[in-house]
């Protein structure tokens, strides 16, 4: 994949929180996944933060936000849909293994990854988020 843009959806085989805390390495399936490309660290890089998307209604302990209708279409999604934001899988899209095609399946707007940030920064000032490392 060449360099990942913010909001794209792809296909990626997501590691969940609790797949990792067993001591698993890879993810069950790929599943759609949003891209949030932030500036991180001192080197000034990008780095793509991946968020996973689900059609099962998340509990009422997670923090995501629900896709609506128009955006899902952009994202060539199914609704109902929600992207999940209290964990997140960190990758190099460039070069990782876990990535099930190059082309992005969709893309969401900016103003919808406003929110899907929004909530990101709330979970992180709630200290209640998940960054999971792959490689």
């Amino acid at each position: 994949m060449t360099e990942p843009e913010h909001g794209h959806v792809i296909l990626y085989s997501y590691l969940w929180a609790r797949e990792f805390d067993r001591g698993e390495d890879s993810g069950r399936k790929a599943r759609p996944t949003c891209v949030m490309v932030i500036v991180a660290g001192k080197d000034g890089r990008t780095r793509p933060l991946l968020f996973p998307i689900t059609s099962k209604a998340p509990g009422p302990d997670r923090r995501c936000v629900e896709v609506p209708e128009t955006e899902a279409k952009r994202a060539k999604l199914y609704t109902p849909a929600w992207v999940i934001v209290d964990e997140f899988n960190v990758d190099d899209l460039t070069t990782s293994w876990a990535l099930e095609s190059t082309v992005p399946v969709g893309q969401f707007t900016r103003r919808f990854m406003a929110k899907v940030a929004a909530e990101a920064a709330a979970a992180i000032r709630a200290k209640n988020i998940r960054s999971i490392p792959r490689q």
